[in-house]
């Protein structure tokens, strides 16, 4: 039995959100605002006046990493 433990354990880690195979390209709206520090509020309102683009998947909006990093650019 505990080897079956140890497999469901591996297999929680690999799909917890958390690995860092491979760098995220975009995020929601929520992980955005958490990243630059800011309010989800200041993040709708930088998307509507054009400073930040997203990308727009059915109902998600999702916003690139490159644009993260140019509005914290910007923001200097």
């Amino acid at each position: 039995m505990e080897g079956v433990k140890a497999n469901q354990n591996e297999t929680a880690q690999v799909g917890d959100g958390q690995s860092n195979c491979l760098p995220r390209l975009t995020y929601k709206l929520k992980e955005a605002a958490i990243i630059l520090g800011v309010s989800k509020m200041t993040i709708r309102r930088e998307i509507d006046a054009g400073h930040i683009k997203t990308l727009k998947r059915m109902r998600h909006v999702l916003i690139p990493s490159s644009e993260l990093t140019a509005w914290a650019e910007r923001a200097r």
